[in-house]
Order: C-alpha cells, then sequence, then structure tokens
C-alpha cells in the first residue's frame, strides 16, 4: 500500500479520536504479502477506558453470511436465482430469488418501527409476512430481512444451527479462532462496549447490540457476530489471495466470477457488498456499531478499521459533521473514501 495512503489513513483516524469524535480505533492495513494492525486510543471513557490491545472482540456485520452463500452455490445446494419459497414454505413472497436479497432489491421493508416491543415469535412472524414495498427487481433499499432469511435458509440447506454452520465452512478453515457468536467464557474487558440501553441494563457489552439479532438468541444471518482484528485481517488477506488457505479453496472461484460480473451489481452494490465504483473492482461493506472492511481486488489491497462509533450513544455520533470523522463515522462515504482517503 502506497506510504501516502497510510499516512491519510493514520492522519483521519488520529484526528477524530483527539476531537472525541471516537475514543480509539483498531485498524489493519493489508497486502499481498503485509498485514499491518495497529490498536490506538482506548473502549471508553470513565469505566470504559480501557487500551485497545490485540484480542478484543467487536460486534460485527454479515459479510460471512454471503460467504457460505457463495460457497453453497460453489456446491451446486442454491443458485442466484434459486427461490426464497424453495426452502422457506411460509413465507408470504415465495418468489423472491436469492439474488434479490444479497442484492438488497428484495421488495421487502428496511426494518421495523416496533421491535422492542416484540418478542422472538412475534418477530419471526412479522419478518416471514412482512408485505412488499416494490416490485423485486426494481429498486434497491437496504434491509436487515434479507440477511435473516439468508440465515434461515443457509440453515435449512444445511440442517445445522448457523452458528455451527459458519465455524465449521469458514471459522475453523481460516483459523479465525476467536470469530463466534454468542461468544462466552471471555472477560468482559474484552469486549468493545457499545450503545447504552436503559431496558438492557446500560451500557451494552458482550451482547449483539442490534435488537433484532438479540431477539434471535444472538443469532442471525444479519448481525450477532464477533470477531477480533486479528482474525478479519485474516479473513480480508485470504479474501485478497484468491481464496486458498493450507491448500484449501475457502472462498470459492465462482465468488470473484459473480462479484465482478456487470450484471449483479446494481446501485453501487454487488452480491453481498457495497462498491465505491460499478466500473471496479472495489468492495466495502460496515456494521452499524462502527466496523467496516474495504477490500480492493484489482490491486489486492484491503483496509479493516474497527471503532465503536455509537458509544456511549448514537446521539453523539449524529452530531458528527466533518469529512475526517465521517471517515470512520459513517464508515466510508463512498465520494471521500474514493477521491482523498484511500486508493
Amino acid at each position: 500500500m502506497q506510504q501516502n495512503t497510510v499516512n491519510k489513513i493514520v492522519k483521519v483516524i488520529n484526528q477524530s479520536i483527539h476531537k472525541n469524535d471516537i475514543y480509539g480505533a483498531s485498524y489493519s492495513l493489508i497486502g499481498k504479502n503485509e498485514n499491518l494492525k495497529t490498536y490506538v486510543g482506548y473502549q471508553g471513557n470513565e469505566n470504559d477506558h480501557i487500551p485497545l490491545s490485540s484480542g478484543m472482540m467487536y460486534d460485527l456485520a454479515s459479510v460471512r453470511t454471503t460467504t457460505r452463500i457463495f460457497q453453497l452455490i460453489a456446491n451446486n445446494q442454491l443458485s442466484l436465482d434459486s427461490k426464497v419459497g424453495e426452502y422457506l414454505s411460509d413465507v408470504s413472497y415465495p418468489k423472491i430469488k436469492i439474488k434479490n436479497l444479497l442484492l438488497h432489491e428484495s421488495g421487502l421493508q428496511s426494518d421495523f418501527d416496533n421491535v422492542h416491543s416484540m418478542s422472538k415469535v412475534e418477530l419471526i412472524k412479522k419478518v416471514k409476512c412482512a408485505p412488499l414495498i416494490y416490485t423485486p427487481g426494481s429498486r434497491t433499499v437496504y434491509s436487515d430481512l434479507n440477511y435473516i432469511l439468508l440465515g434461515w435458509i443457509i440453515e435449512k440447506i444445511d440442517q445445522i444451527p448457523l452458528t455451527e454452520d459458519l465455524s465449521i465452512h469458514i471459522f475453523q478453515p481460516l483459523d479465525m479462532n476467536n470469530t463466534t457468536y454468542s461468544p462466552h467464557n471471555i472477560r468482559l474487558s474484552q469486549f468493545i462496549p457499545t450503545e447504552y440501553q436503559k431496558d438492557r441494563g446500560g451500557i451494552i457489552r458482550g451482547q449483539v447490540h442490534d435488537y433484532k439479532a438479540y431477539l434471535l438468541d444472538g443469532v442471525s444471518g444479519h448481525a450477532g457476530l464477533f470477531s477480533t482484528l486479528d482474525d478479519l485481517s485474516q479473513f480480508a488477506q485470504v479474501f485478497l489471495n484468491g481464496g486458498k488457505y493450507n491448500n484449501v479453496q475457502i472462498f470459492p472461484e465462482i465468488m470473484y466470477t459473480l462479484l465482478k460480473d456487470k450484471e449483479y451489481r446494481h446501485d453501487d452494490r454487488a452480491l453481498g457488498w457495497e462498491l465505491w465504483d460499478s466500473n471496479k473492482n472495489m468492495l466495502w461493506h460496515s456494521g452499524f456499531t462502527g466496523t467496516s472492511i474495504a477490500l480492493n481486488l484489482d490491486n489486492n489491497e484491503g483496509f479493516i478499521c474497527l471503532t465503536n462509533r455509537i458509544y456511549p450513544t448514537r446521539k453523539k455520533w449524529a452530531g458528527f459533521k466533518k469529512e475526517e470523522s465521517l471517515y470512520l463515522i459513517s464508515l466510508m462515504r463512498k465520494k471521500k473514501l474514493k477521491n482523498e482517503y484511500i486508493y
């Protein structure tokens, strides 16, 4: 990675910490044969004023669900044109296709307004009976529901719980030994805190922040996964180097073909990823709590940045205005990332 790029990244992160926009960041700069990891700042303030270090666990997003879907496609257990109703018989939208879910063009609403008043049973019923708000394939609207469904479809095909499924097919083969759902037997101080929520007893630490995933016992296709910078850097480096690790093809070759296929690039999205530029192979993905991963398949470079931007409350995050802070807090706004900060 070019030194001026590295310098800009470091400057942005340090400025954000200095201005108290964030309390700290764990980040890595990844090249074909390099993996430079840095931990700077703290988990938070007051009782959470704990220096960041290797092995600390962050609440992540849904990239690993996408990986398992590609593996199933490579094994001919699934196709992009497979329909939801082939695997889930009790949904009100059986004709939505797998590609619609991956591209966030399923027609399902982005979220529910009253999640905090729901039970687990009510949430599951709500997801399965959700109405279509537009014709599948006609618009792009990001929806957690898409990845909740993908998680259920993976479980239906493999006939094992999602947490076990992803561990067997992704985390264990990649030696991602600190990546899991619902982690336990880990010191509480090893978890990066997220947001204060009164109905959950204060600052959330060691539990998934997303309330839908929380209702689903911490395990869902859209949220609930915890990991470390070391493990995510391993994931990214193998991804960038062709997908093979210990002589085993973890990321199937068809995944790279489909991610580069313009047929599956709509509204700055590829299958399971966002695009900086629809004409280039530059992927990124972010999580609401403040985690992000960026992969440039054209030059085999990557950047992972882990923060807890909603700590101690998302109200603090909402006040940020300057571009340097938005780089971390809004997680890689396409225009600024592409033109100024990275690549």
